[in-house]
């Protein structure tokens, strides 16, 4: 990889951090009952970068916003740094391993798009899941209901999954607008 390439992608990484944080932080306040999980809309830029970039770059910005949104929203990186930051980076990193896999065999892009949204979603879901319960369990038993496995998972996937219907819809309108405008080919 040039230097160019290198800056260039340290420059993507930046950008898709930062306007991730932006939308995360949009929608981290609207009540989700007992799930604590935000409801993000916003996780169609780092769809679009699961697109545009590399798997791990992709991994790494959704991992950097989720972070930065985390710790402006809860004042700690304790939640964070044991779920949603690990949760985003796999599951980003694996859908942009796995649409650029069935890419190569050929299949449509938006198939190869809402297969891999879905299984990068669920990876993500579980490690959140994961980490919200290690924390009830260990550090953090004021998380209260996460320290019931079936209630961590339910609701990370609930909380996760639930955006995507929209977020699918308008990755896929910016996907045709930047292939229009030349910056990728579908």
């Amino acid at each position: 990889m040039s230097e160019a390439s290198k800056i260039r992608t340290l420059v993507f990484i930046s950008l898709y951090a930062a306007l991730y944080t932006i939308l995360s932080l949009l929608t981290a306040w609207i009540p989700t009952g007992p799930y604590f999980i935000q409801f993000r809309p916003g996780i169609v830029v780092p769809m679009i970068a699961a697109v545009m970039l590399q798997p791990w770059a992709a991994g790494l910005s959704a991992a950097i916003g989720t972070f930065i949104a985390s710790l402006l929203r809860y004042g700690t990186p304790m939640l964070t740094i044991f779920s949603g930051t690990p949760g985003n980076f796999l599951g980003f990193y694996v859908m942009s391993l796995l649409y650029y896999y069935l890419r190569k065999k050929k299949i449509n892009w938006i198939v190869s798009l809402a297969v891999s949204s879905v299984i990068g979603m669920m990876i993500g879901s579980i490690v959140i899941a994961l980490g919200l319960w290690f924390l009830a369990n260990t550090f953090m038993p004021s998380l209260g209901n996460f320290t019931n496995i079936v209630f961590s998972i339910t609701s990370s996937f609930i909380l996760v999954l639930a955006p995507l219907p929209i977020s699918f819809i308008i990755c896929i309108a910016a996907l045709k607008l930047l292939e229009k405008a030349k910056y990728l080919s579908l």
